[in-house]
């Protein structure tokens, strides 16, 4: 499966699953999301997860919105309204190093996730 590696945001995450299922790391803790599960991720709270089959589907949202930024801006727009073929390539590890490393999200061992707002 594919995945971020642990990290904080300074806005709360949600995930709700509505197919397949996802490992999740949340706060220390282990856990498998199925469908039908909702995840309720405060602001400063370290996690990281990983889709366990291809087959998973996922409604992911944050509050307050902002976060959208990351994707839009390191993102590629999609030519047609339809999935992405089956060969497209993951994201380069620059572009998942800039995911993590921003105004809303930092990886778990860097010095900004240490300061993040607490719950």
């Amino acid at each position: 499966g594919i995945g971020p590696a642990s990290h904080v945001h300074n806005v709360d995450e949600w995930f709700f699953v509505l197919e397949g299922s996802m490992d999740m790391q949340v706060d220390g803790r282990e856990l498998t999301a199925k469908p039908g599960d909702s995840i309720w991720i405060p602001r400063g709270t370290d996690h990281g997860f990983t889709t366990t089959d291809e087959g998973a589907h996922v409604l992911n949202g944050y509050a307050p919105g902002g976060v959208e930024q990351i994707i839009v801006g390191l993102a590629t727009p999609a030519a047609r309204r339809e999935l992405p073929p089956e060969d497209l390539a993951l994201p380069s590890e620059d572009v998942l190093t800039r995911m993590n490393n921003n105004y809303w999200s930092a990886s778990s061992d860097s010095g900004w996730s240490q300061i993040a707002p607490q719950r």
